[in-house]
């Protein structure tokens, strides 16, 4: 087996995606409390489109070069000093908001998610924005009881489709409106 590389995608200048450039970047190491992995899944959303435009408030105050990628689905492939509760060759996920187009990167282990056996990595990182948005937005920010109707504005689009079944399983009367379809109510058993 050759020598590792750590092949990134990092942002050049800001604009358009002629900014972008795939380079060899030095091979991270964990450090306490981190571990690296070797990034097996990394989406690719349209927030990064913004973070590209310099236009996304979280990271309006980072200069190029830096490297995108908002999510991330990865195999341990090192421990940090203090890491407990993963060992190598565990599937984690994070939503790291950058760094995660990359061959390798480090997470903080206490942030990490593991990702159960038989999850296609792919799918999972494509998850990781949509559905953590939707559980905070009726979990954290509107607090739902079971039995309350919410209405889901957009439920064709990810984080929609992410609502519709968070809501489900919360037990709420979900009410939807998408293009092309006339708002419908599903019902709490409708799967």
């Amino acid at each position: 087996m050759g020598e590792l590389r750590n092949r990134v995608v990092q942002i050049r200048y800001f604009g358009d995606p002629d900014g972008l450039e795939v380079v060899d970047a030095p091979l991270p190491t964990a450090g306490r409390g981190e571990v690296r992995v070797h990034v097996l899944a990394s989406s690719v959303v349209f927030t990064d489109v913004v973070i590209r435009r310099h236009l996304y408030p979280q990271t309006i105050s980072l200069k190029p070069p830096f490297v995108l990628g908002y999510d991330v689905v990865g195999e341990i492939d090192q421990l940090g000093p203090d890491v407990t509760g993963f060992k190598l060759g565990d599937r984690v996920a994070d939503m790291t908001v950058v760094g995660s187009n990359a061959a390798y990167r480090t997470l903080r282990a206490g942030e990490a998610t593991r990702v159960p056996p038989g999850v296609d990595v792919a799918e999972a990182a494509a998850l990781i924005l949509s559905w953590t948005t939707a559980y905070q937005l009726l979990h954290r920010a509107s607090r739902v009881k079971r039995g309350q109707r919410v209405l889901v504005h957009g439920a064709a689009g990810a984080v929609g489709q992410a609502l519709l079944t968070l809501g489900r399983m919360a037990g709420l009367e979900l009410w939807v409106s998408a293009p092309f379809y006339a708002p419908m109510q599903l019902s709490a058993g409708m799967g």
